[in-house]
């Protein structure tokens, strides 16, 4: 798959180096909105900047996804796009790229180059995506969280398991490969959430 980052709007050219990418995406992906909740804290504790969006117009179906209406404070109209957002952060021991956003509706392979061609750009060792899926388990345990790669080192460094799953995949599965066949390191966590806390909020 080719890389490019022409559908990427940089709005910052921090001094990043080698950096960790860590992505997820809301959606089929999302169970309990799991995933996006941690990398939604991580930004937010970690104090990461902005530094680029994916323009949604060639991705998104804004019928599935809606823009919103919001009311600045002289109450003007203004319509905020649902967007897959790009921070950077400086922490110790690595700096650290997070993408996060909608899960795009539209030109997937397309959609994954642009994921590659940021892990391009900062010469990135590592990416690690985030899911959450519905399990049969309870809210009174320890959150049960299993990794997967396609590197033996990252496999044998982090007890690991190489992903044996066939099915049906969502953008996370797609972006993995695409970063695992431009040669990059890539490994996925999985959050086992209860069934009966699909929607969030939950009692």
């Amino acid at each position: 798959m080719e890389s490019n980052t022409r559908h990427i709007r940089w709005q910052a050219e921090p001094e990043l180096t080698n950096p960790v990418i860590v992505v997820a995406f809301t959606g089929w992906n999302d169970a309990g909105d799991a995933a996006s909740t941690a990398v939604r804290t991580l930004i937010e504790m970690s104090g990461a900047d902005a530094l680029a969006d994916i323009d949604p117009e060639a991705f998104t179906d804004f019928a599935t996804v809606r823009p919103h209406v919001r009311l600045d404070e002289q109450q003007r109209r203004n319509i905020v796009w649902p967007t897959v957002g790009v921070w950077s952060a400086s922490l110790p021991g690595s700096d650290v790229i997070f993408v996060l956003g909608p899960e795009p509706a539209l030109r997937w392979k397309a959609f994954a180059s642009q994921i590659v061609g940021i892990a391009e750009k900062y010469s990135s060792p590592l990416v690690i995506s985030l899911g959450a899926l519905l399990a049969d388990v309870p809210h009174t345990r320890p959150v049960h969280v299993f990794g997967s790669a396609a590197d033996d080192d990252l496999i044998s460094r982090f007890d690991l398991e190489r992903s044996r799953y066939e099915g049906p995949t969502g953008i996370v599965g797609v972006v993995q490969h695409a970063l695992t066949s431009a040669g990059f390191s890539g490994a996925s966590l999985w959050a086992a959430v209860p069934g009966y806390a699909a929607q969030v909020p939950s009692p």
